[in-house]
């Protein structure tokens, strides 16, 4: 302390504390953490100078036992206060003292967002899983047999009235098809007249609008809001990979971190290893680590509010937070060690979330509206349907069509075949119908003979000599009933 002022050292990390200039060529800070700064000096009515440590680290512990950081500002009386999103080790406890927890954090996986969506060309399947897609064509047959059954035993029994009820029209053909139209909502004949049938229709037709209904709210959230598919969801299986490289930043509490892990055994460890024999896993900073993901075919590991602000921020919507956070964390203000200002800030930090002025702060400095975090494009910011979200749909119309083609194919290929083969049994209709109509005639002579409708004359005639010379000299032919004999 100097002449009754604070000294506090801070590290521009957006939105924690960033640098504006005013418009008459100066700076100022601004962001979450001077404005709960500035809300503890008010209330504890102490001055305060901000200033920036020099090598732009939170501070880890060197090989030689020195501090680097803000740490090291501390530890060297260099600074009274270290304002910042410090995050509260067991480490650096040991070496100065920290203030009650301000905000809660774990560890972000960043990732450049893909562009290359999971193609799905049945897309319009997905609202249902398959088991529900088979319980659904099996109710259609089951409805259909019902239906069947019921009709033919109405008929059996003598029951339907072939005035009024149409049961002989419910055959397994039809009944089928009135199934299947009445579930996709579409008027089908024949339409139920007889009472059982349409109380089983009616509990059918009750049955099709709850799963259309079902189906049609949960196809629109499938196709209107896109998500990606994340190849990370754990901390586990970013371990267990090798494809995607990963990196944290030097020189801060996560490095420290995985680096005082060696020999335990743990995926830590094994991270660990894998960061050391890689090159380019170790970034510069949270700047350091974006620009590497930008590039793509990177994750980079870091604390999950700082992550999130950027991708809200983000221009392009190309970032995206992947998995699970893991290391619940949490950020303090650190003071010198075994100083009374630490437990006089944290009364004031408690002060302050009893008031509801931590939440306040952190909505006024994380964007509420943005990009979203997982990737995916909301329904505000999604663009129009595209042909491969339809690609099932005009898949399942054409082979309906070929399946129809060919049905009328075979149809009329049968049907030529049968007209232009006479077959046995025609050949013996038309004899039997000759026969049948020869009896009739004679049954119809003999009849009219019987009741003297009519009668028979015979007549005869004399014979006829014809005067033509005869050939070869012979006696002339004789003709009798017009006959030559």
């Amino acid at each position: 302390m100097r002449n009754g002022t604070l000294r506090v050292v801070t590290i521009l990390e957006a939105p924690f504390t960033m640098k504006e200039t005013t418009a008459d060529g100066s700076y100022k800070y601004t962001g979450f953490c001077v404005d709960m700064i500035n809300e503890l000096s008010r209330m504890l009515k102490f001055d305060y100078d901000l200033y920036e440590v020099p090598d732009r680290t939170y501070g880890a512990l060197r090989d030689d036992g020195t501090w680097s950081g803000m740490v090291g500002e501390l530890v060297n009386d260099e600074a009274d206060i270290a304002l910042a999103a410090f995050t509260i080790t067991s480490e650096r406890e040991r070496y100065v003292d920290f203030t009650e927890r301000y905000m809660d954090y774990g560890i972000g996986f960043l990732m450049k967002r893909s562009n290359k969506e999971k193609q799905n060309y049945f897309a319009f399947l997905l609202p249902f899983q398959p088991v529900v897609w088979a319980c659904l064509l099996a109710a259609i047959f089951v409805v259909a047999i019902m239906l069947f059954i019921t009709s033919r035993i109405r008929i059996k029994l003598n029951i339907a009235n072939p005035g009024r009820d149409n049961d002989r029209q419910f055959n397994i053909r039809n009944s089928i098809w009135f199934a299947y139209g009445s579930l996709v909502r579409k008027g089908v004949e024949p339409a139920p007249r007889s009472l059982p049938v349409r109380i089983m229709a009616g509990t059918w037709w009750l049955f099709g609008l709850i799963v259309i209904s079902t189906y049609t709210a949960n196809l629109t959230a499938f196709l209107t809001v896109k998500r990606l598919e994340q190849p990370i969801r754990s901390i586990d299986d970013l371990a267990k990979q090798t494809e995607i490289a990963y990196g944290i930043p030097t020189g801060g509490g996560l490095y420290s971190f995985f680096r005082s892990q060696q020999g335990t055994g743990t995926i830590y460890e094994l991270m660990w290893n894998y960061m050391n024999t890689e090159p380019t896993t170790f970034v510069k900073g949270l700047t350091g680590g974006v620009e590497r993901v930008r590039q793509g075919e990177f994750l980079f590991m870091y604390d999950t509010p700082m992550l999130e602000y950027l991708i809200k921020k983000d221009p392009n919507c190309e970032l995206m937070l992947v998995g699970k956070p893991f290391r619940q964390l949490g950020y303090g203000i650190a003071t010198q060690s075994s100083n009374r200002l630490s437990h006089e800030i944290s009364l004031g930090i408690l002060h302050l979330k009893e008031n509801g002025k931590i939440t306040e702060l952190r909505d006024r400095w994380w964007p509420k509206q943005g990009c979203s975090m997982d990737g995916s494009e909301s329904e505000a910011a999604a663009e129009g349907l595209a042909l491969d979200s339809f690609v099932g749909v005009y898949i399942v119309v054409a082979v309906g069509g070929a399946l129809a083609m060919v049905a009328a194919l075979a149809e009329v290929s049968w049907h030529s075949y049968c007209n232009n083969r006479p077959s046995v049994t025609t050949q013996q209709e038309d004899t039997n119908t000759q026969v049948s109509e020869q009896r009739k005639l004679t049954e119809e002579v003999l009849r009219g003979i019987d009741n003297g409708t009519l009668q028979i004359l015979i007549r005869k005639t004399p014979p006829v000599i014809d005067t033509c010379p005869a050939h070869n000299g012979g006696p002339p032919d004789i003709k009798s009933d017009g006959k030559f004999v």
